[in-house]
């Protein structure tokens, strides 16, 4: 695994999932990676690079209008997802384990969950 950052995107899995994204222009890969997520599949960076994109567009006046009535569950769900990283609820979330319990990644995938709440309270207000 290459990692330059703790980013969202600052490793290797991330920018190749970022890449399919552009590349195919499709919000239900987006969709897609969040509903279909399992910690089992190890696919914690391509995860993060999910949800940071719909932290970044997970905004109702800028979310394509087909997909609006899925947004707070997807951002329900990441939330979810990222906090279980952090705070493994059982031995199959290993994402602190593959960054050696990092300080600092911790903190950037808290940033993350901090952004997504925000924006679910945007929806709920």
């Amino acid at each position: 695994m290459g990692d330059w950052s703790r980013e969202p995107w600052g490793n290797d899995e991330a920018a190749d999932w970022f890449h399919v994204f552009w590349k195919k222009n499709d919000i239900s890969l987006l969709i897609k990676e969040i509903e279909d997520f399992s910690p089992k599949d190890e696919r914690y960076d391509s995860i993060r690079a999910a949800c940071y994109l719909l932290q970044t567009i997970g905004i109702v006046y800028v979310w394509p209008v087909r997909h609006r009535d899925i947004l707070k569950d997807l951002l329900k769900k990441s939330i979810e997802i990222l906090t279980n990283m952090i705070v493994p609820p059982d031995e199959d979330w290993s994402f602190l384990d593959m960054w050696g319990n990092d300080a600092e990644v911790i903190k950037a995938v808290e940033s993350q969950i901090e952004i997504l709440k925000v924006r679910l309270f945007e929806i709920k207000n």
